[in-house]
């Protein structure tokens, strides 16, 4: 079959089609041999908007006479300081020769084939609040999009200097570029006020994976700290694989380096594996030592819409909450205590208010607590949950050395003053573990911690909380003479001492319940009833100084010979009570001695006993189920 043959075309149409030709014969032509030199003006003017300083470009002529990828060079380049930096120039170049695909320059893709820099000065400078002279006007002065892509670059006798206030780093040095090699810096200066080196390496050849390997090293009496791997591109910091180790003399000292907001520690040892992709950071391993605490985690930090979202692991076999604070804070610690005595509740900080728009949620398990001294507590897991600085403890489990401590803990900081909140109880503990003296008091106990108090430390918090202080034993036992001194049996207590000063009595019940409000702790109830004797307390506990304020009075089973008249008081702190022997409305009463001085008194008449017709309450009379239930509930 014959084709049809194609159309004839007319004379003028064949005349377009040359003319047609032509034109993009021209253009071509005109685009390959197009004066570089009359874009002068315009390329300082749009460069100048870039940095938000003046640029000036000497001259600026092409190097080939007809190419669709011509080396175009300028000399003399000076870009200005920002008028925020001070005098002087950011960057200065003798002669800078850029080779461009045209048509690439035209879609608005800027991929240089080389770059060629004789005599490079850089004036580097970053403020305390993050912004810098090389960031332009962009906010904030970064920009995570990946650098153009380059082929080859040569860089010969450069320097330069950054002044970075947010990093403390001070440093002057070499920057150059051989080709193939890649690039490689050397400095010297100071950081945060120590000696330091920093040297830096990134090659222009890909590896068998088609990523551009890099590395770099501080190395200063503060920190040392190395890291290498690999970029997506050449010089590009927003996608990159790295291995990093650090050594240093806290968290805080690393921080000024990476900026991911830690604090004050003892000295770290720390080995990791990072990721970074675009504004997303991926911790994929850490493990290493914290003063004498030992951490493995793995983490993953998004940026979303404003927000930082952070999904952290965090294994620690052993862990000191005294390695989390540098020596500064530690010796602050050491002063308050000196000035106030030692407390119960912690100074930790909990005002979240700078923590800004981060969200999240850290899982921690804690395999053994090393306290200083010993503790009740041995080992902790839970989960952090972050949301909108609202930070909540959940899935809580703390193991005591007998028993377990579980519950919630909430820290609301959306206020001026954070409103701390707990639910917490105990379960399968021991007087043992709480008093520490076994000889003395001993059993099962179990607790309730239920208390809301607003305060930028957990110890303010619990200065102005409000509910219930709860701790309940059924069963156990106490020392008989110390039963006997509850009773306020003195002939009993002297005759127990003088026989059998080890000898037990069976605990029915101790139900040590307290209802807070406003920072103090009033007894509701506060009741122990043994097999021998009953006893009730009365007073207060003020958790603004943790000082103790009680009075305890009981009774035996039976009259005593020789009544000790006074009450027995709790005084003191809550990490250093004291117990004494005192009539109504006096501080002191002499100690022992004055006890029996005053109920020796009594007894023969010579003193007034206030209580000598108040009615008895007989031990085993305590409804112990049901004020148990109540203090727990």
């Amino acid at each position: 079959m014959n084709r049809p043959a194609l159309p004839h075309l007319s004379r003028k149409a064949r005349m377009a089609l040359v003319v047609a030709a032509g034109v993009v014969l021209l253009a071509a032509v005109l685009l390959a041999t197009f004066p570089v030199g009359m874009l002068r003006g315009t390329a300082e003017a749009r460069l100048s908007e870039k940095f938000g300083a003046p640029v000036h470009i000497g001259a600026l002529e092409r190097r080939d006479v007809f190419s669709f990828s011509p080396e175009i060079e300028a000399r003399s380049v000076r870009v200005g300081q920002p008028a925020w930096a001070g005098h002087g120039d950011m960057a200065t170049i003798g002669r800078l020769r850029i080779r461009l695909p045209i048509l690439k320059l035209l879609t608005g893709t800027i991929a240089p084939r080389s770059i060629d820099i004789d005599g490079l000065s850089l004036a580097l400078i970053r403020d305390a609040d993050g912004r810098t002279n090389w960031g332009g006007r962009r906010p904030g002065g970064s920009d995570s999009s990946p650098p153009p892509a380059i082929g080859t670059v040569r860089i010969n006798d450069g320097r330069f200097t950054l002044k970075d206030a947010k990093r403390h780093l001070d440093i002057a040095g070499t920057i150059e570029a051989k080709d193939a090699k890649g690039l490689a810096i050397a400095a010297e200066g100071q950081f945060n006020g120590a000696a330091a080196k920093l040297g830096a390496a990134a090659r222009w050849i890909q590896d068998a994976n088609g990523r551009w390997p890099f590395s770099a090293e501080l190395t200063s009496d503060l920190l040392r700290l190395r890291a290498s791997g690999t970029m997506a591109a050449p010089l590009d910091t927003g996608h990159m694989t790295m291995r990093m180790a650090a050594r240093g003399t806290s968290l805080k000292q690393l921080d000024y380096i990476i900026e991911a907001g830690l604090f004050g520690t003892q000295a770290i040892d720390l080995v990791g594996t990072v990721r970074r992709d675009g504004s997303d950071w991926f911790i994929d391993k850490l493990d290493g030592r914290i003063g004498r605490s030992t951490i493995a985690a793995t983490a993953k930090i998004l940026k979303r819409d404003g927000r930082t979202r952070i999904d952290a692991s965090i294994d620690a076999p052993r862990l000191d909450f005294d390695d989390l604070a540098d020596d500064a804070g530690l010796a602050a610690a050491r002063a308050q205590e000196a000035r106030i005595g030692p407390r119960i509740f912690p100074d930790t900080r909990i005002n979240l208010a700078k923590m800004g728009p981060t969200d999240g949620v850290i899982r921690i398990t804690i395999h053994q607590l090393l306290v200083k001294g010993g503790s009740v507590f041995k080992s902790l897991k839970g989960q952090l949950s972050l949301d909108h600085r609202i930070l909540t403890l959940d899935k809580a489990v703390a193991q005591l050395g007998r028993g377990t401590m579980t519950g919630r803990v909430r820290v609301d900081s959306r206020s001026k003053i954070p409103l701390l909140t707990t639910e917490l109880r105990v379960e399968g503990a021991s007087f043992d573990d709480f008093i520490g003296q076994p000889d003395m008091i001993r059993g099962p106990v179990r607790g309730l911690v239920r208390i809301s108090g607003r305060g930028d430390t957990v110890r303010q918090a619990f200065a102005s909380g409000n509910g219930k202080i709860a701790f309940v034993a059924s069963g156990g036992a106490m020392n008989r003479a110390a039963a006997y001194v509850m009773a306020q049996d003195l002939g009993g207590a002297i005759g127990q001492k003088l026989g059998d000063d080890e000898a037990m009595t069976p605990i029915r019940c101790a139900i040590l319940a307290f209802a807070a409000k406003d920072g103090l702790l009033t007894p509701a109830p506060l009741v122990i009833d043994t097999a021998i004797a009953r006893a009730r307390g009365r007073g207060q506990i003020n958790l603004d100084g943790e000082r103790i304020a009680l009075a305890m009075n009981g009774a035996g089973s039976e009259k005593p010979d020789l009544k000790l008249v006074d009450p027995v008081k709790v005084e003191g702190t809550l990490s250093q009570p004291t117990i004494d022997f005192a009539p109504p409305g006096k501080k002191s009463g002499g100690g022992v001695f004055g006890a029996v001085t005053r109920s020796i008194g009594a007894a023969l008449g010579l003193r007034k006993d206030p209580q000598r017709d108040a009615p008895l309450p007989k031990p085993g009379t305590v409804n112990c189920r049901a004020l148990a239930a109540e203090a727990l509930r």
